[in-house]
């Protein structure tokens, strides 16, 4: 990839930072990560001021750290709180959704940056020494080049301590919890096939679509299955992923229907076949063979594989990322279960199995997070049950006062004084039965 400054001269540093990270991240972090780096470096060309002077990126650590700093407040809108040590960050209502990955962008560049031995200063601007020394940051995220999840996020042995003890990053997030979207709409796979079908998805596109919403799986980790993936599993309607939190170790299986498995062996021996230059089969196929191939026969990559599902989702008015299928996966789930659970036994039962197949590390607090949102759907169903017998009381009253006006106009009564407070008594009560009379005739 060839990245240019403002002079539309080649610039060195992103362009190795890229080359040195295309094997290390996945292509899409990786892009996103150069979207973030990129209004930074601009930024830095045009508007940086430390002591009357703009700041070049590879300033002195402190410099750059500075330049950070007012990147953060002035452009990206956060709050920014200097500590002994290191800084604290929060985001504001107007700080845009990728402030985070700036961070993590900008703390990666520079770590790659003294590796290669580019960045001329040994100190890491980006880098809470003093954090980084101690013992607690030896447990390093997981995932190679990205920094420890939070515990909710359920893929990394938590860490019960403050953020100091799970980042060694010396811009710390402070008020970022990581919370997964709900999704509740049942109909919302069919409306993404619908949605494919009107911009021609080929068949590789649909059988990809319907794995994410039958199996709760990542996209990447769809993507890169292989044949041997399939083989490996006894049952015909399961497969082993590459856990997105396992150091890429196959640990995990995901299980599909019957149509979809007919779906997936169809595109194999059609539209993968007549790409494969030997036309091999799936039953032919190695296992180390990718199931999804593009048309230059190259393994597929979540990137060219996004285009054709943004292009869809665009073409439908469907504001949707792919992982948002696997909240709703997990969100209609876990109703199912619900809906179905005999015993609060059986419940925990099914929801214990639940976590093991998402292979979540910390299930409680994941299920904890999603639990939230049944406890408000059924306290809308409790509001909903409440303002109905409040509807069916009213009918009653309207009905039993009707009732009693036709009795009264029936009775032949002496011509009697009548108390002024009892006349304002039953011209009340005429006068809300007149008003509920007409609410009906509106309705």
């Amino acid at each position: 990839m060839l990245i240019f400054d403002l002079e539309y001269k080649p610039f060195p540093p992103l362009i190795i930072f890229y080359d040195d990270q295309n094997s290390r991240l996945a292509e899409s972090t990786l892009r996103s990560y150069l979207n973030a780096l990129l209004p930074f470096f601009t930024w830095l060309d045009r508007y940086s001021n430390y002591q009357g002077k703009r700041v070049k990126w590879d300033g002195e650590s402190d410099v750059v750290r500075h330049a950070v700093d007012t990147y953060l407040r002035d452009e990206l809108n956060c709050s920014v709180v200097i500590k002994d040590n290191y800084s604290t960050v929060e985001k504001s209502a107007n700080s845009p959704s990728s402030y985070h990955q700036f961070i993590s962008a900008a703390n990666t560049f520079y770590k790659t940056m003294i590796r290669k031995k580019i960045y001329p200063y040994k100190t890491n601007p980006l880098i809470d020494i003093h954090a980084s020394l101690g013992e607690d940051l030896k447990q390093t995220g997981e995932r190679e080049g990205k920094p420890r999840m939070p515990a909710v996020a359920g893929t990394e042995e938590p860490i019960h301590e403050s953020h100091r003890r799970w980042t060694d990053s010396y811009f710390k997030i402070t008020n970022e919890d990581w919370i997964p979207v709900v999704i509740a709409d049942r109909d919302l796979p069919y409306q993404v096939y619908k949605a494919g079908d009107k911009v021609r998805w080929n068949l590789r596109e649909k059988v990809i679509a319907r794995l994410l919403f039958e199996t709760g799986a990542r996209a990447s980790e769809i993507i890169t299955m292989t044949i041997g993936a399939y083989r490996q599993r006894r049952d015909k309607l399961e497969a082993q992923v590459i856990d997105k939190g396992s150091q890429k170790v196959r640990r995990k299986f995901i299980r599909f229907t019957d149509d979809t498995l007919i779906l997936l062996k169809r595109y194999v021996n059609t539209e993968r076949k007549g790409i494969d230059p030997l036309g091999l089969t799936f039953d032919q196929l190695p296992d180390s063979a990718p199931i999804f191939i593009t048309q230059r026969n190259t393994p597929l990559t979540h990137n060219s594989w996004y285009r054709h599902w943004n292009k869809a989702m665009k073409r439908e008015g469907l504001s949707l990322n792919p992982h948002k299928a696997r909240h709703w996966y997990v969100t209609n789930r876990m109703r199912l279960i619900k809906e179905a659970a005999q015993s609060e036994g059986e419940l925990a039962k099914k929801m214990a199995e639940l976590v093991v197949y998402m292979a979540w590390r910390s299930g409680e607090e994941m299920l904890s997070v999603y639990e939230h949102f049944f406890t408000e759907e059924e306290a809308v169903k409790s509001i909903d049950v409440f303002q109905n017998s409040m509807k069916k009381q009213e009918q009653e009253y309207l009905k039993e006062r009707s009732s009693r006006r036709k009795k009264q106009k029936k009775k032949q009564v002496e011509t009697v004084e009548i108390p002024s407070t009892i006349v304002d008594d039953i011209q009340e009560d005429q006068d809300i039965a007149d008003l509920f009379e007409e609410l009906e005739n509106y309705r």
